[in-house]
């Protein structure tokens, strides 16, 4: 155990930014033209607050691996959604609009890596959760997996 500013772990707490668990979206393989691509993926609802303390910046980090064929892409949105309750959020703000991670540049290649926004949450209620979209530019032959993980630091003291 190191010197408690120098512990990163006193300062971050990374949580699930994917659908609640057994949920209908969940993240799974996604296949292009299939019933989830290109299909929005709410989030579940994140507390910012731990204790007393509570958190004041947040970095949202998907990570993705996708077959993809010649020319075919692989796009990404992100927004975020804020509740005081956990329950009525707000309406959703665009975080990155569908933008293309990525372009096959070889017919049948494998792609993988991660997007990464940061939030400043200063003026922010209390929860908050991450929507994300994969979208597939092929008709039934690339897939994809995701998975979204929030990490909030900025505390107002150190958690505990």
């Amino acid at each position: 155990m190191g010197f408690p500013l120098n512990d990163i772990g006193a300062f971050v707490k990374a949580y699930d930014g994917n659908a609640s668990e057994g949920a209908a979206d969940i993240p799974s393989i996604i296949t292009a033209g299939a019933a989830l691509d290109n299909v929005k993926s709410t989030g579940q609802g994140i507390n910012r607050k731990n204790g007393t303390a509570l958190a004041h910046s947040a970095v949202v980090a998907t990570g993705w691996l996708a077959s993809l064929a010649d020319t075919k892409t692989l796009s990404l949105a992100h927004e975020v959604q804020y509740s005081s309750d956990n329950s009525s959020f707000d309406t959703a703000v665009v975080i990155e609009a569908a933008t293309v991670k990525v372009t096959a540049t070889a017919a049948a290649a494998t792609y993988r890596g991660v997007s990464e926004h940061d939030l400043n949450l200063m003026a922010q209620k209390q929860y908050l959760r991450i929507n994300t979209t994969l979208d597939l530019s092929a008709a039934n032959t690339d897939i994809a997996i995701y998975f979204t993980i929030v990490m909030l630091g900025g505390w107002t003291q150190i958690p505990q």
